[in-house]
């Protein structure tokens, strides 16, 4: 009796920790910073409003039956403990530039840099999104290695930025498209508020470059690299992007899929041919859509809006 008991456990441990990829619609788990840049609704830094169209946008689109999406507000889940079963997590928020600001929630304290790690360690994605890609060289070898790159605003422990900040229109390149999340993205133009001179992790044929902006100044070979790739040994996947300043750039279609695409790709999720569709939707139908959900906390997998 004792040892069926202890096999018994033995199981449901292993299902509570399983790797991600192993069968059920992917947990997709969608965590918003508080809001920056001005009150919210004013299109710039505006994570809550990504979050919640961003849900709206995967239970609406043509891999709807294939996920699960989670949403968390003002930083971090109020059980961190959600984590421990995410397909991949998406960062939406700020970051440390210097003395200004706070770090990004998954790098703020000891505990959450360890609950992040443990999940990084089992094969979990990681999606980082315009501010929340600045990290301090503290943390860079566990940034590199998680999500592939960074910006890096200090140098030998000194503010003297390795990374640089300008914002541009321009044709966007797709320096990959056979990559899966390219797929049914074609080149677009876009506005936004770019960092490059990004520091990539050393692992030659692992970080993949999916938007260039030509008119940057940015050093070669990678200086003008706005959104990469990585497979990281331990399995998982990680994506990254600067962009993601303005909330208008949802409407953009090329944007929008690529995005859709890479949070469905982290998730080991197999993007379709055609990439993940979704059509832009407007604040006011994002809250209706929300309303009509069982739960409008936020928290625990009912997503709803605040």
């Amino acid at each position: 009796m004792k040892a069926l008991l202890l096999a018994g456990l033995l199981l449901l441990h292993s299902a509570a920790f399983a790797a991600p990829g192993t069968g059920g619609p992917k947990k997709l788990v969608l965590i918003a910073g508080t809001k920056s840049h001005g009150p919210e609704g004013n299109g710039i830094h505006d994570y809550p409003w990504s979050v919640r169209l961003l849900q709206v946008l995967f239970e609406r689109s043509n891999v709807r039956e294939q996920v699960q999406v989670e949403t968390h507000f003002d930083g971090w889940p109020k059980n961190p403990g959600t984590l421990e079963s995410a397909d991949t997590v998406v960062l939406i928020s700020d970051g440390r530039d210097g003395h200004i600001g706070e770090e990004a929630p998954h790098l703020a304290t000891e505990e959450r840099r360890a609950l992040m790690e443990r999940q990084i360690q089992r094969g979990c994605g990681l999606v980082t999104f315009h501010f929340s890609v600045f990290a301090p060289e503290a943390f860079r070898d566990q940034v590199l290695r998680w999500s592939g790159g960074y910006f890096q605003w200090e140098t030998g422990g000194a503010r003297k930025w390795h990374s640089a900040i300008r914002v541009v229109e321009d044709d966007l390149q797709l320096p990959r498209p056979e990559h899966p999340v390219v797929r049914g993205v074609k080149p677009f133009r876009l506005r936004d508020e770019f960092y490059y001179n990004l520091r990539f992790a050393e692992a030659p044929g692992r970080v993949v470059p999916l938007l260039a902006v030509p008119q940057l100044d940015g050093r070669e070979p990678d200086g003008r690299w706005v959104a990469w790739a990585v497979e990281r040994e331990d399995g998982g996947r990680g994506f990254g992007t600067s962009c993601g300043h303005f909330y208008n750039n949802w409407k953009n279609d090329g944007f929008r899929k690529l995005l859709l695409n890479a949070i469905a790709w982290t998730a080991r999720l197999e993007v379709p041919p055609s990439g993940v569709e979704a059509e832009y939707v407007e604040r006011a139908d994002i809250l209706e859509a929300l309303a009509k959900r069982p739960g409008t906390s936020g928290e625990s997998g009912n997503g709803g809006g605040r």
